[in-house]
């Protein structure tokens, strides 16, 4: 299925014989307020940074797949008739992947986003208060969000909350864009003051990156509102027509992965505790490559437990520094 997947993206990425990259045209990014582009009688957008940010790491985990499932590989590129050119291909295009970079260093959300009208938020927070659904205000006053710097939630920067800044930056290189150091703190300023939070799941998404940046005051403020989306009913009257299952995934995930810091994305068990000053600790339980362990994290200290049953050791990094521990015991760090 994966493969097939790549295989789509592929079709759909065109040369562009003038300068050199791929295209992909006709998409929608997760911003849902752009569906194409304005006055145009054909749907979608071309070059979403999202999309093509997303189908370049997903032809490179496809080789990594391929290289994982030793001898049966042969096997399941012959019954998909994927062959090496083919693959070739994909590489090319994963290289090859047209994403519009301003020279300061803010990625476009897709082609063409650059040349839309800015809007006065201030002014339309003032008419309206609640501007979550900006779309249905602009197109009750005849106009579209087709023609502005607007978005429901993040898009661009959604691609933080899939990867992270590490692998992103990997990928863009890989493509032959150089990025600053701190491109993705101006990213989050750019479109975080462009965002309506038209869905609770921004918030998720924008508390998780305001952490990274270490910004942990609008990290908190974001991941309060996202707590209380339906207790609150924050958009006013969505609430009674059922509950917001994801976002409350998203906000124990927020406190997994960005507060108790656990990033379980690479081969070793990574922790860099970042917690907010209202908790004392926080403790749960997480599985990691088929063993079991407890981590309990507290302002300055953490303690995990190794409760598996697997003899060998488990590496762990803590705040970058190197950890061991085998099954039945409990590993200390103060910080």
């Amino acid at each position: 299925m994966f493969l097939e997947i790549c295989r789509f993206w592929a079709s759909k990425a065109k040369l562009n014989k003038e300068t050199g990259r791929y295209s992909i045209a006709g998409v929608m990014g997760p911003d849902e307020f752009h569906e194409q582009y304005h006055g145009a009688t054909e749907g979608g957008l071309r070059d979403n940074a999202y999309t093509n940010i997303m189908v370049a790491w997903a032809f490179d985990k496809a080789f990594d797949l391929l290289e994982n499932l030793g001898g049966s590989a042969k096997a399941i590129q012959q019954k998909i008739n994927l062959n090496e050119e083919e693959l070739n291909q994909w590489k090319e295009i994963s290289q090859k992947l047209n994403v519009v970079i301003s020279e300061e260093g803010i990625i476009s959300q897709y082609d063409g986003y650059f040349d839309l009208k800015e809007l006065d938020w201030d002014g339309y927070k003032k008419k309206y208060d609640n501007i979550y659904r900006l779309d249905r205000i602009l197109k009750a006053e005849g106009k579209s969000a087709d023609e502005y710097k607007v978005a429901k939630q993040a898009d661009t920067l959604m691609t933080f909350y899939n990867l992270d800044d590490e692998e992103v930056r990997n990928i863009l290189q890989k493509m032959g864009y150089a990025m600053k150091p701190d491109y993705l703190k101006e990213n989050m300023s750019y479109y975080l003051g462009r965002t309506s939070h038209g869905s609770t799941l921004s918030r998720v998404v924008h508390a998780l990156l305001a952490n990274m940046i270490g910004d942990r005051d609008l990290s908190w403020e974001l991941y309060q509102d996202a707590l209380g989306s339906d207790y609150v009913d924050i958009q006013g009257g969505t609430t009674a027509e059922g509950i917001h299952l994801g976002v409350m995934a998203g906000t124990v995930l927020i406190a997994q992965h960005a507060y108790a810091g656990m990033n379980l994305r690479g081969d070793t068990i990574r922790i860099e505790p970042n917690m907010p000053k209202a908790w004392r600790s926080i403790q749960f339980g997480f599985s990691f490559r088929n063993q079991r362990f407890n981590l309990r994290v507290c302002e300055h200290s953490l303690a995990i437990e190794h409760a598996g049953s697997d003899a060998r050791e488990t590496e762990i990094l803590v705040n970058g520094k190197e950890y061991r521990i085998v099954p039945g015991n409990i590993l200390t760090v103060k910080f």
